[in-house]
């Protein structure tokens, strides 16, 4: 019988949780100041917590979010943060239990998909996550536009009040085009509004082209400590990068690369298949720094996540999903150009949910999993076929980290 219960957290309850959050990753306590910024981004009945004895020695929190699945439908996401036990409490058992008790709740009020940006990808696999979009980070340094590039609108500064009133709108205006991008909660935009004010970090870039806004620009300047641009002592950051149109993202990175007194500019995880060095007068001024994991998925009701997304024209394949954490969605499931739904018989291909999570945004080829020795093999006629349902023509990213 374990020694701690998980529940719910109370208002008065979250600062000190964040606290024991943050000094699980080795960092300090959250100062007042600190707290007038991040208490906002707290959602009631969101924040879940182990206690011992009284103490808490483990926290998890969800944000509320919509994700784009291949075929353009919507699903409920809980998007899941702030996830640490207490040094003196590791391997007890408490993470397993807030991930048993968060999915539990999450399946209650009907979400379909959870998702996380993983600290450590060796923690999230045996509850059923796995890594369902990935990311390339970009160093561009001397790099110049071709002046091929036309110009196709202006770009301004705006003030942080004038962001946090603009972006979220601007977001949505945008819209979402790629799988695995999600439309934010309250939550989620507080998360970056505490970097653009009181005393901002970040610096906010509007695009406006013939029919008014239609993309913007979040980045922060670091020092640059390198002999081999002695001129210039600044690095900087493209944290957020969203354009309605080839016109605006052209715009936007002419801006970033033309910011004076600049060594290096470098932007975080940008989708697989984008390809600014194309803009440039020197492809190889931009260099891919890393590509890795960007949003892990779990599929927390299996039937509905299949259903809610379209697949490839390619004859049937049923699969058996074994999921070990969450019994229920155990099965076999038919999937068709037509859709899925679960069936009897027998299957062609098994794997687990974590594998599952793997293929179901087109990120990973079922073919690839068999290599691997994720996925097992009972047809081989049908991996090619799994193959073409399972593939999507748009490269699946996220571009929200929370």
């Amino acid at each position: 019988m374990s020694d701690f219960a998980v529940r719910v957290l109370d208002e008065p309850e979250y600062r000190p949780a964040q606290d024991m959050f943050r000094r699980a990753l080795h960092k300090g306590t959250t100062t007042d100041d600190e707290w007038a910024q991040l208490g906002p981004t707290f959602a009631p009945g969101r924040f879940l917590a182990a206690f011992s004895e009284g103490t808490i020695v483990g926290t998890a929190y969800s944000f509320v979010f919509e994700m784009l699945v291949p075929g353009g439908r919507m699903v409920r996401t809980m998007g899941v943060s702030r996830v640490g036990v207490r040094a003196d409490h590791t391997r007890r058992g408490v993470l397993t239990e807030l991930m048993r008790y968060q999915l539990a709740e999450a399946k209650a009020r009907g979400d379909v998909i959870a998702a996380l940006n993983a600290s450590e990808a060796v923690i999230y696999g045996r509850f059923g996550y796995g890594p369902g979009t990935y990311g390339r980070e970009l160093r561009m340094r001397g790099a110049r536009l071709h002046p091929g590039v036309p110009r196709a609108g202006e770009v301004r500064f705006v003030t942080g009040d004038e962001a946090v009133s603009l972006l979220p709108g601007l977001y949505e205006k945008i819209g979402l085009d790629r799988p695995g991008m999600l439309l934010r909660d309250d939550g989620a935009w507080a998360l970056i509004n505490r970097f653009l004010r009181p005393n901002p970090t970040l610096y906010a870039v509007v695009h406006s082209g013939p029919d008014g806004d239609d993309g913007y620009l979040l980045y922060k300047t670091e020092s640059l400590a390198d002999p081999a641009n002695p001129d210039h002592d600044n690095k900087v950051v493209v944290e957020e990068l969203q354009a309605a149109n080839p016109g605006a993202y052209n715009d936007l990175v002419r801006f970033v690369l033309g910011l004076d007194l600049v060594g290096e500019v470098y932007f975080e995880s940008r989708a697989l298949d984008e390809k600014p060095e194309l803009l440039l007068q020197d492809v190889r001024t931009c260099r891919t720094a890393v590509v890795q994991d960007e949003l892990w998925i779990r599929l927390i009701d299996v039937e509905s996540a299949l259903a809610a997304r379209t697949y490839g024209s390619a004859p049937p394949v049923v699969i058996k999903v074994n999921d070990a954490f969450l019994p229920e969605n155990t099965g076999t499931y038919g999937i068709s150009p037509s859709g899925a739904a679960r069936v009897s018989g027998s299957a062609a291909l098994v794997l687990d949910a974590s594998a599952l999570a793997m293929i179901y945004l087109g990120s990973v080829k079922p073919s690839e999993l068999a290599a691997a020795g994720r996925l097992q093999v009972l047809d081989p006629s049908a991996l090619p076929h799994a193959d073409k349902l399972f593939g999507c023509d748009t490269v699946a990213w996220c571009g929200t980290f929370f």
